[in-house]
Order: structure tokens, then C-alpha cells, then sequence
């Protein structure tokens, strides 16, 4: 009888879940914001980060589709800019997490005459340069934010429409680092070189970086991060958690330590 009067104090209640945020993120943030997600939920374990990671572009058009997004992080303004335009971002939210550089990188596994000899962007026009793999530029806002950037590098560097037509078009910039370490890219082989992120080049022993382009080739490489106004009551709170948390030391130190990422501004 002291038992079944017992239990009627005890609390049967299921335990509290997990705060769930899920996080739409650039392709070239995966290593580093794994890293991240980590270290955040030892701190905060009343949170769970769920990654969802593509190109810009394609995860802009999921967003417009419904996507469950509470956090969006993107690799170029254009994205953000659409968002922001639309209502679609909580206001204040917005603010550069990082930035990066474009490296031009040809392989290093048994590399083709023409690649080996590369040195420069401009060598790209050389007819023993047969394929080059870059992210697909196209659409608006452009699919790969780092294809859009490769574009903008060729038209300063006015050899664009020279080597145009040796363009291969890569769905992610992952998928361009892939096609290079490989030397073959949607079916196509014979990929001598491709426009990737420094961040991308470090994670990989098979490529090496021909050239950095000069800031002034380009749009900065900039990295925003918009809270989404779907996101309401604890998932909005959990989000502007992350984000906050992004731009401290400890999120900080592993993109810029680690990942070589660049500071924000």
C-alpha cells in the first residue's frame, strides 16, 4: 500500500527533448561546422544541430520550396540578398560568419603534361589545358557561388570566352574538388584543373593550388548567415543561440584555425 501511494509523487512525465535547429549550409562549411556542432552541444545540450549541406543556390531554392530550414548560411551574398528581399529573414539576424579566397588547383596524381606545367590562371588558355571544372554559375542567384566567383576571376582576368568552352560545370564546390582529384567530372575526363576555395584545397592531398586570385579579381568571399522567419518560439531562440555562438572564440578558432578560413570582415 506505502508503494502504490509512493508512485502517485513520482513524475511519469517523458524527459524533455532536445531543442532540434536545422542549419542550411554551403558545402565548403562541412568540415569545419561538423567540427562546430560538436563543441556547441557539449555546451548546450538542450540543443540538437541537424546539417543539411549543398550549394547555395540549390538550398535557396529549397528554402523557396518549403524547406524546414531555421538557419541559413550561404557562400555569397546573392542568396541572402533574394531572402532578405522577400521577408524572409527575422530582422537583425543577418551578419558574416567568415570568408574565403578562390584557388585555382590542378592534380597531383599522375597529372597530364598540360596540367603539371600550369602556373597561372592565365595558363588556362593554353591548348594543352583541355577541361576545367568549375561550380555551375549559372541561374539566378547562380547555382555554386564559387563557379560565380571562377567567372567573375576569368572576365578580369579577360580570358573568359577563351576558355569558355573548356568550362565543365560542377553541381557543389565539392563536386569540382572531386572532378580535379579525380581528373573526371559528370562523365567528362581529361579535367586538368578547377576553381575551388582555399578551405577546400587544404582538406585534400591529391590537388595542389596553381594560384590564388586577387581579392580584387572577384566579389568578396563572404559567408552570411540568415535567421529564417519560419523559425518561431524555441527553434527561433536555439537559433540565435547558434548563431551567436558562430561568431565566438571557440566556433572562430576552428574555422580559422583548423579550416583557414578568414575573419568575417
Amino acid at each position: 500500500m506505502m508503494l502504490v501511494i509512493g508512485l502517485q509523487f513520482v513524475n511519469l512525465s517523458p524527459a524533455t527533448s532536445a531543442t532540434n535547429v536545422n542549419v542550411y549550409a554551403a558545402v565548403s562549411l562541412t568540415n569545419a561546422l561538423n567540427s562546430i556542432k560538436t563543441q556547441f552541444q557539449n555546451a548546450n545540450p538542450g540543443i540538437t544541430i541537424t546539417y543539411t549541406f549543398g550549394a547555395s543556390g540549390t538550398l535557396y531554392q529549397q528554402i523557396q520550396s518549403g524547406g524546414t530550414a531555421d538557419i541559413f548560411i550561404s557562400a555569397a551574398n546573392d542568396q541572402i540578398d533574394a531572402l532578405q528581399s522577400q521577408g524572409k529573414l527575422v530582422s537583425g539576424s543577418r551578419k558574416n560568419v567568415v570568408r574565403n579566397r578562390l584557388v585555382l588547383i590542378a592534380p597531383t596524381t599522375s597529372p597530364s603534361p598540360g596540367s603539371a606545367a600550369l602556373k597561372n590562371i592565365s595558363g588556362l588558355t593554353n591548348t594543352n589545358i583541355r577541361k576545367v571544372a568549375i561550380g555551375d554559375y549559372t541561374g539566378t542567384p547562380p547555382v555554386v557561388p564559387a563557379g560565380d566567383y571562377a567567372k567573375q576571376v576569368l572576365t578580369k582576368r579577360g580570358i573568359f570566352n577563351t576558355v569558355q568552352s573548356k568550362l565543365v560545370l560542377g553541381s557543389n564546390v565539392r563536386a569540382v574538388l572531386t572532378g580535379v582529384e579525380n581528373k573526371t567530372l559528370n562523365g567528362v575526363n581529361n579535367i586538368d584543373a578547377g576553381f575551388v576555395y582555399t578551405t577546400d584545397a587544404l582538406i585534400s592531398n591529391k590537388v595542389r593550388v596553381v594560384e590564388t586570385a586577387l581579392t580584387s579579381d572577384s566579389e568578396t568571399i563572404v559567408y552570411p548567415l540568415g535567421i529564417l522567419t519560419r523559425s518561431t518560439g524555441t527553434n527561433r531562440t536555439a537559433a540565435q543561440t547558434f548563431s551567436t555562438y558562430l561568431s565566438g572564440s571557440t566556433a572562430q578558432n576552428i574555422f580559422r584555425g583548423t579550416y583557414g578560413f578568414l575573419p568575417p570582415t
